[in-house]
């Protein structure tokens, strides 16, 4: 029988139970154990439509002021499954050029607007073209409080950050044990966390048979974290557009991350 003291539950250890806890705990290294087991990829090769990367820029991109054309990088801030086999390790290197760079002047019908497309892949000396649309953006200050516990009267006890269970952008949790752990939304198990990254579950209405990575993001993050109000994202056909109501006011800054999938051009 699972017990527990009323004075060292969080809201979360509330919300779902300690019992309900250890059950999502158990069932998410099962799942995590799958994810381990694969191999570092050697061969590079187009990767399969659906796949998720979370990276961090390399280079502040701002309407109005950076030139159409100008190339930047970003790079992957995790272990990234690309099969049921194999991944990608941390720091693989996202090419990207601007499209269209537009100050606006402020109002509604001429918007400061920022669009940005990925082009290509590099692993290991290895390049291949690449096509993705984004599902999220964080800006520095929704980064930041995924850095630190959601609750202190839990996690005060421990300086182990393996230990600590942290809030995704976008609202999930992650509650580590030894590294390990559950990402959990509304009260389900939606992934997994491991040493090397944060992943969804599999989903069969997707096709996909593996993990994918997620990074600082809940698997349900839409949009724009932290930026201005009126601030949008948008992506198609291997386009991704930012859209500001104020003037030179779309704009992603080194350091910030996104949250990309691989999408077919065609």
């Amino acid at each position: 029988m699972c017990t527990a003291s009323n004075s060292y539950k969080s809201n979360f250890w509330r919300r779902i139970g300690l019992c309900s806890f250890a059950s999502l705990l158990f069932a998410s290294v099962s799942v995590l154990g799958g994810t381990l087991k694969g191999r570092e990829v050697s061969e590079l090769g187009p990767l399969p439509v659906g796949v998720t990367l979370p990276v961090q820029l390399g280079k502040t991109l701002r309407a109005g002021e950076t030139k159409p054309g100008t190339t930047f990088t970003a790079t992957t801030t995790q272990r990234v499954p690309v099969s049921e086999e194999g991944y990608l390790d941390r720091g693989a290197t996202l090419h990207g050029k601007v499209v269209t760079s537009t100050a606006g002047d402020g109002t509604v019908e001429r918007p400061s607007v920022l669009v940005i497309r990925f082009t290509e892949l590099s692993y290991r000396r290895q390049t291949v073209p690449i096509a993705t649309g984004a599902l999220a953006v964080a800006g520095r200050l929704a980064i930041d409080d995924t850095y630190w516990p959601v609750q202190a009267t839990i996690d005060q006890f421990t300086n182990n950050r393996a230990n600590w269970t942290t809030r995704q952008v976008g609202g999930e949790l992650v509650a580590r044990s030894g590294w390990e752990g559950p990402v959990v939304g509304d009260g389900h198990a939606v992934g997994s966390a491991d040493y090397y990254g944060v992943y969804s579950l599999p989903s069969e209405t997707d096709g996909m048979k593996f993990p994918l990575a997620i990074g600082i993001f809940s698997t349900t993050a839409k949009g724009m974290y932290g930026y201005a109000s009126g601030t949008t994202l948008e992506s198609s056909e291997g386009m991704i557009t930012i859209t500001s109501r104020k003037r030179s006011s779309a704009v992603v800054r080194i350091g910030e991350q996104m949250l990309l999938e691989v999408v077919d051009e065609r």
